[in-house]
C-alpha cells in the first residue's frame, strides 16, 4: 500500500484546491483530480479537503465512498471496472473478467504486485445495451470479448495512455429508436 507523508499530500493538493477555489460544489472535481494524481484518495487528503471546504469530514468520505470510480484504497495505475448488472452478467462478464485477470496476473478486486492494474466489478457503467462493458480509468469500453481484452491487456502492459488506445474500443452506438414523448400517452 502506498504511503503518503502529509507534506506530499499538501504539495499535491495545493494546486488542485487553488484551481477549484473554495466552492464546495467542486468537491467531486477535486476528488477526481486527487484520484488521478494518487490512484486513490488518501485519508490525509480527505482531512485537508474537508478543512478547505469547511465541511464535515464525513461529507467528503460520503462522496468518495459513493462513486465506484473513486477509491479510498490504492488501486492500479490502470483501474478496470467491469459492469456487474444482470445484462452484462448474462453476456459473460464473469468469464471475461477472469480472462483479463489471468492475462494481467492480477486477482479480481486486488491491485497487481507492481501496482500497474486493478480489476474489479462495479454495479453499472451505463452501457448495458452495448455490453459486456467496463470502465478503464473512467473511459467506457463496450462490446468486450477475448480479442478486445487481449488488445487491452497489451496496452496496459505497455503502459500506453488510455487516451491513445484505439478508438474502436470506446465506440458507442445510439440505440434510441424513438425520441418523442413516451409517458403520458395511452399504450
Amino acid at each position: 500500500m502506498q504511503q503518503f507523508e502529509f507534506s506530499d499530500i499538501s504539495r499535491m493538493l495545493t494546486p488542485i484546491l487553488e484551481r477549484n477555489g473554495g466552492d464546495a460544489s467542486r468537491l467531486l472535481q477535486v476528488l477526481l483530480e486527487v484520484q488521478d494524481a494518487c490512484h486513490f484518495i488518501p485519508a490525509e487528503a480527505i482531512d485537508r479537503i474537508a478543512a478547505h471546504f469547511d465541511v464535515p469530514r464525513v461529507n467528503v468520505e460520503g462522496v468518495a465512498g459513493f462513486y465506484s470510480f473513486l477509491s479510498t484504497r490504492p488501486v492500479g495505475e490502470y483501474r478496470v471496472l467491469f459492469s456487474g448488472n444482470i445484462t452484462d452478467q448474462m453476456l459473460g462478464k464473469e468469464h471475461l473478467m477472469q480472462y483479463l485477470c489471468n492475462k494481467l496476473w492480477v486477482e479480481p478486486g486486488k491491485v497487481s504486485e507492481d501496482g500497474l492494474v486493478s480489476v474489479a466489478s462495479t454495479s453499472c457503467t451505463g452501457m448495458c445495451d452495448q455490453g459486456p462493458a467496463a470502465l478503464v480509468n473512467g473511459w467506457p469500453l463496450t462490446n468486450l470479448d477475448r480479442n478486445r481484452l487481449d488488445l487491452i491487456s497489451e496496452m496496459i502492459r505497455a503502459r500506453k495512455p488510455v487516451a491513445e488506445w484505439p478508438p474502436m474500443l470506446f465506440e458507442t452506438v445510439d440505440n434510441l429508436r424513438r425520441t418523442d414523448v413516451l409517458l403520458g400517452e395511452p399504450l
